[in-house]
């Protein structure tokens, strides 16, 4: 947990005070942890286990986006600790996983009481969000360009 790259900038100190404020929460297979479309406030580490980031498609149907095992970076639904918004997608373990879960008002309390790692933290979301918008940025252009073959080849 230490190696996750929310505390490589982090000195032993900084990490042993942050890591408090995360709930450890072990989930069962086949539940899901958070619904898209719904409102949150948390974010999430993977600790152990393997979840599915699921998207629902025009037809209802859910579409498995991405499978994300532990062992892995990832921090997911960070982007609601800033903005408390709907979820952007449906995360589902696919067996018994282990997380640790942090809530916006923690985080925020947090940071406007350890400055210094909060700006650390501030700093890794932003490089985070950062890659989720470059992604998408490339996901777009590839759907762009999916649709004009398409539609040339008409």
């Amino acid at each position: 947990m230490r190696e996750h790259s929310l505390f490589k900038d982090l000195t032993d100190e900084e990490y042993h005070k942050l890591i408090k404020i995360f709930k450890k929460r072990k989930i069962p297979a086949n539940t899901t942890i958070i619904k898209e479309g719904e409102y949150g406030e948390s974010a999430f580490l993977l600790i152990e286990g393997k979840i599915a980031v699921v998207k629902e498609t025009i037809y209802g149907e859910d579409y498995v986006v991405t499978i994300i095992e532990a062992g892995g970076d990832e921090f997911f639904s960070e982007i609601n600790l800033i903005d408390r918004g709907k979820r952007t997608s449906t995360i589902r373990t696919i067996e018994e996983s282990v997380i640790l879960e942090v809530t916006s008002s923690d985080i925020k309390e947090f940071m406007d009481n350890h400055p210094v790692i909060g700006y650390k933290i501030m700093w890794y979301m932003a490089r985070s969000l950062a890659k989720h918008l470059r992604k998408a940025d490339n996901d777009v252009i590839t759907l762009f360009n999916a649709l004009v073959e398409v539609v040339e080849n008409d």
